[in-house]
């Protein structure tokens, strides 16, 4: 059986979150410890610390980087003026790894709204951890008063395990898979970073 494109792989485990079978862990990342306005510093080392710490237990064999931009401009502190996008916001903080695809989809659907079609591209980033670290600093400082940030979404895929990893910002994170077999070392092995409000339905996968 041919393996999935990244695309088809993204987008299957992007929208199987809203099926009945959700097979997703989801982890608390800046914690209730530090502040967003008065301790954002040590809030925002504490959230991309455990996203990479997870990160290195999932993307042992490869790492596919999905990069989602929606047209908003870059905030331009820490940028060069010229930075006039998402991706360029991105290349320019030292983002480096070879294009693989693009595409254009919606991310988020709002019934009785116009839903926005976002331009998508992937990168191969190996096992190169610093390419990774850079996608999960803009991640985890999209709502946080930490600069430079590109305005994009991202999300992490080993297109092997069939796993994805997506930040939504300093909060919390998910992580998807189609076999919740797949997600079992990292449900023992990181339980106390588990969104207590979902345990419930985190420890019925298993």
């Amino acid at each position: 059986m041919s393996r999935p494109s990244i695309e088809n792989l993204w987008s299957s485990l992007w929208t199987a979150r809203f099926g009945f079978e959700d097979v997703r862990l989801r982890f608390e990342l800046g914690g209730e410890e530090f502040d967003n306005t008065t301790e954002s510093v040590p809030r925002f080392l504490q959230a991309h610390r455990r996203a990479s710490t997870v990160a290195d237990a999932m993307f042992r064999e490869s790492c596919i980087g999905i990069v989602a931009w929606n047209g908003r401009l870059p905030n331009q502190a820490g940028l060069a003026d010229e930075v006039a996008d998402g991706f360029m916001a991105l290349h320019s903080t030292g983002f480096h790894a070879p294009l693989i695809s693009e595409w254009q989809a919606v991310l988020y659907t709002d019934p009785g709204e116009e839903a926005d079609v976002w331009d998508i591209r992937s990168y191969d980033m190996g096992l190169d951890k610093m390419a990774r670290d850079t996608l999960l600093w803009h991640a985890v400082a999209s709502e946080m008063p930490i600069y430079p940030r590109a305005p994009v979404v991202t999300f992490l895929i080993d297109p092997n395990a069939s796993v994805m990893m997506h930040i939504y910002d300093d909060r919390g994170m998910d992580v998807s898979a189609f076999d919740a077999a797949k997600l079992k070392g990292l449900y023992a092995g990181f339980a106390d970073w588990l969104l207590d409000y979902d345990l419930e339905r985190m420890a019925k996968l298993f």
